[in-house]
């Protein structure tokens, strides 16, 4: 029942912070290039992908991904809010799995550490090599995923049984 508590906990913690990274901090948003005339891109980009997918094409001088979500609104989705604090309680229940009972805090953030690093080389440096993603947009989201993992560690590790030998 403890590590129940401390994944939610952890979850609702981490989907504050997570608000907070790329919701409330302009800075990510900063490593993206500005559409000159957004109306006259969207237009154009309804016109050649009609359907709400990921499109990917390669011209001479050209390589481009898109993704294209139709059903967009200016309004916050529930639904992706909902999925968002699942995806955290899955996080939180595999760093359940992973965090040592009995290990000190330190040796908690630093497995979490190593297992956001590692997350990050995989995913966003994949992203990276393979699909041409820009590096500041990508470190943006490696700082977030490795807090993330650190965060959780944290949060997570006032709710596993302590090591008996260190005093709180």
């Amino acid at each position: 029942m403890r590590l129940t508590l401390g994944i939610l906990v952890t979850a609702i913690v981490l989907f504050v912070f997570g608000y907070l990274y790329w919701a409330a901090n302009p800075l990510p948003n900063k490593a993206l290039n500005e559409v000159p005339d957004s109306d006259v891109a969207a237009v154009a980009i309804g016109e050649q992908f009609p359907e709400t997918g990921m499109y990917s094409f390669m011209q001479q001088g050209l390589w481009a991904t898109v993704i294209v979500n139709h059903e967009v609104s200016q309004e916050v989705d529930p639904l992706a809010m909902a999925y968002g604090f699942i995806h955290y309680v899955v996080i939180g229940t595999v760093l359940g799995v992973v965090l040592q009972n009995g290990a000190p805090v330190g040796s908690h953030v630093r497995r979490a550490f190593i297992m956001g690093l590692a997350a990050v080389i995989v995913v966003e440096g994949s992203d990276i090599i393979w699909w041409g993603y820009t590096w500041g947009w990508k470190l943006w989201g490696a700082a977030y995923h490795v807090l993330v993992f650190v965060i959780g560690a944290l949060v997570l590790s006032k709710f596993l049984p302590g090591d008996p030998d260190v005093i709180d």
